[in-house]
């Protein structure tokens, strides 16, 4: 037992250093978790106590003595509280002045003078004084405390007001930048005028470093002052020089990129510095230099038919560079071939002589040159040809000349502009040389119409002369009730059709020769459908408009007719003394089946019938299909037309559905209509014959509550005249006719 205690006790010994190390490092710990907290005095305490933990080291001590010496000292900061400047001094104009404050804590300005206006920024005090009134010296005080611990006193003085107003004039190289005075709002730099004092000044331009400084105005300026300013500029610039090798130009102005920033080195208007007016980077300015973001660049110059040269440039804040560029033409090779008819003529290649037909190897720069052939008794089909050289490459251009007869050609007027196969060749009177082949020569002239010959020359070698006579035109305007239509103007039909006017849209004004036969015109649809076919006269000069009403196409919502003749009474076949005559009729809804074809959402009839002396009337109705029209006619004139007209309707009986009095039968009528042709509301004439057959009167007899059929005719079909009407909504001109005219 004894061995055992002791060897307990020899363990606890060994183990006290390290329960002690221990102890000291959590203390340690803690106390800069204080610390940091700047919670020092309880930093302080721990601490000592660190120090009186058991089996601490003098290395141990000698650190918390140095966090315990940090403790206090920033202790001690806390409650500092230090001004940069004692006092300051403003002048009688008014300034603004800082100073540093250094404090442990917050600070804040609890007092100042009226005339100071006090901010803080960091640790930095901004006291901005107002003019001074009056002309006498003041000063004041401005008070600073941290909390209730600390107070500071800043003293400021101001001087007395002096009455100095200064013309100042500040100049900036470059000109027209905007000139800031003591925080007022900018100006463009000119002249200004400034009271005695401090002033500061800012200057702005675009692409300029700002410049900030300060002047004073006193009494020695009253006379005025002159300030000038030279701004750096923030970017860099360069010129160029570019040309092609000697003995070689330039078919178009050369080119220069500025690492894939396209530089118009012939602008129309050449950019100034001296404008207000932000920096135009890779723009040509005066003094042909190009201003550029500091930095590096590849230039590359280009001109057509040349090759390009690059260079890598530094382009240096505040610096011009100058670069030359020397271009070297593209070239390929030429030779020119003998097709047809071309051996022995002479070959110019951009206006100057190059050698005969064959000719070969002919050097030439990259791109388009022109070729012109010259042989006697010969012509080419161009007078000049595009022939484009490739690089490194021969280009063989096949001459092919012609045979031509030379026209002298002349008109009455002269100056009539003649075209040969459309391309325009010149104005009467004109000679002309024409080649082999059929050709078509026309002749115009504002006022006149246009002459067409057709012309297959004799290449007998003599000269011909052709001479004509261009008849007056004079102007027409036709105009329709719609517009965008299609004009045709024609005479003649056949071989003998000649076309005067076609590709044109109502209204339009076409110019045509006077003429004792008339003219055919026809207006068509965008779906290539006629919209009117007729003709019309233009044999006076003084008529100037014709007007068409085109066909329509809709169909009536409403129609009605009055008989006017076969009203005459028919003798009933079944009953003596009762009669029966028809009035009138009306359809409702008609509708288009296809072209001269129409049915109606409903048709009615009314008849009347005469029983000795008692007249009753009696209606009659159709439905849809089982009445229909059929129209075949057209236009005869503007507003009128004239169609073949054939109608039948089935009058059914309605005894079974409906209990009163009606007619039931089959009507037939063939004949004409007259109608006219106006938008919406129509008049309209009929004749012809009027077939009712099977007809019936079916009568109510109210006493025995039943019909009575009766046989209504012994005329079954009379010869009847109706006048009537149609009302329709929008193009309704007339009615559905199949148009044959």
């Amino acid at each position: 037992m004894k061995k055992l205690i002791l060897l307990l006790f020899v363990v606890f010994l060994a183990a006290a250093p390290v329960y002690a190390q221990k102890s000291f490092d959590m203390r340690y710990k803690e106390a800069v978790e204080y610390y940091t907290k700047k919670q020092f005095d309880t930093a302080i305490k721990v601490l000592d106590a660190a120090k009186k933990s058991p089996g601490v080291t003098k290395d141990q001590i000698a650190k918390a003595n140095r966090l315990r010496s940090q403790c206090l000292a920033s202790k001690q900061k806390q409650s500092d509280l230090n001004l940069s400047k004692e006092s300051v001094f403003a002048s009688g104009s008014g300034q603004t002045d800082s100073i540093y404050v250094t404090a442990g804590k917050s600070w804040e300005v609890t007092s100042a003078p009226s005339w100071c206006n006090t901010w803080k920024e960091a640790d930095v005090l901004f006291i901005e004084v107002e003019p001074n009134p009056d002309h006498s010296p003041r000063n004041g005080i401005i008070e600073v405390t941290m909390g209730k611990e600390r107070t500071a006193y800043l003293v400021v003085n101001q001087e007395k007001h002096l009455d100095i107003n200064c013309p100042v004039r500040v100049l900036t190289r470059p000109e027209r930048a905007m000139v800031y005075i003591d925080n007022n709002q900018g100006m463009l730099s000119e002249d200004f005028v400034m009271d005695e004092g401090k002033h500061r000044i800012r200057i702005e331009k675009s692409g300029y470093e700002r410049k900030d400084t300060m002047v004073v105005i006193g009494a020695r300026n009253q006379d005025g002052a002159v300030f000038e300013f030279s701004l750096k500029p923030l970017f860099a610039t360069i010129s160029v020089d570019i040309r092609p090798v000697e003995g070689y130009a330039f078919d178009s102005n050369p080119s220069l990129d500025v690492s894939g920033n396209e530089v118009n080195l012939y602008p129309s208007v050449v950019k100034r510095f001296n404008v207000d007016q932000d920096i135009s980077y890779y723009s040509l300015y005066d003094g042909n230099v190009i201003p550029l973001h500091p930095g590096q660049y590849v230039l590359k110059a280009s001109a057509d038919g040349f090759v390009s040269e690059k260079k890598v440039v530094e382009a240096v804040r505040a610096e011009n560079q100058h670069f030359e560029f020397r271009l070297a033409p593209i070239c390929g090779t030429l030779s020119v071939s003998d097709e047809e008819n071309a051996a022995g003529a002479l070959v110019y290649v951009d206006g100057k002589e190059a050698g005969t037909v064959p000719l070969a190897g002919l050097t030439l720069k990259r791109g388009v040159h022109r070729i012109r052939l010259e042989k006697a008794g010969f012509i080419s089909d161009n007078a000049e040809y595009e022939v484009e050289v490739l690089e490194d490459k021969n280009t063989d251009f096949k001459a092919v000349m012609q045979r031509f007869s030379e026209y002298s050609i002349t008109s009455e007027p002269s100056y009539s502009k003649i075209f040969v196969d459309d391309e325009y060749v010149g104005t009467t009177p004109l000679k002309l040389n024409m080649r082999e082949g059929d050709h078509v020569l026309r002749l115009e002239k504002n006022g006149y119409y246009p002459i067409v010959k057709s012309i297959t020359p004799a290449l007998d070698g003599e000269v011909h002369e052709l001479s004509f006579n261009l008849e007056n035109s004079y102007p027409l305007l036709i105009t329709a009730d719609k517009d965008s239509l299609d004009i045709v103007v024609s005479k003649g039909s056949g071989k003998n059709k000649t076309v005067f006017a076609q590709g044109i849209k109502t209204p339009s004004t076409v110019y045509i020769p006077l003429s004792k036969s008339p003219y055919r015109l026809e207006l068509i649809k965008s779906d290539r459908k006629p919209a009117y076919k007729g003709s019309f006269g233009f044999s006076n000069e003084n008529k100037d408009v014709v007007n068409i009403l085109t066909w329509g196409d809709g169909t009536p919502f409403i129609t009605g007719n009055y008989y006017l003749l076969g009203s005459k009474p028919c003798l009933s076949t079944d009953l003596a003394g009762v009669s029966y005559s028809r009035i009138a009729d009306a359809t409702l809804s008609s509708m288009k089946l296809f072209n001269g074809f129409t049915t109606s959402l409903a048709k009615a009839a009314l008849f009347i019938m005469d029983d000795n002396g008692t007249k009753t009337l009696l209606p009659s109705f159709s439905i849809l299909l089982i009445n229909q029209e059929v129209r075949v006619g057209g236009a005869v004139l503007p507003f009128l037309d004239v169609d073949a007209l054939a109608t039948y309707t089935w009058y059914p009986n309605l005894s079974s559905i409906l209990k009163f009095s009606h007619m039931s039968g089959h009507e037939v009528f063939l004949g004409a209509e007259f109608s006219s042709r106006l938008k919406v509301f129509n008049a309209n004439v009929k004749a012809g014959m009027l077939g009712f057959f099977g007809g019936k009167a079916n009568i109510v007899n109210e006493k025995k509550d039943d019909f009575k059929a009766h046989d209504p005719y012994s005329q079954p079909i009379q010869f009847v005249v109706s006048v009537g009407f149609t009302l329709g909504a929008g193009d309704c001109r007339g009615q559905n006719i199949l148009r044959v005219f």
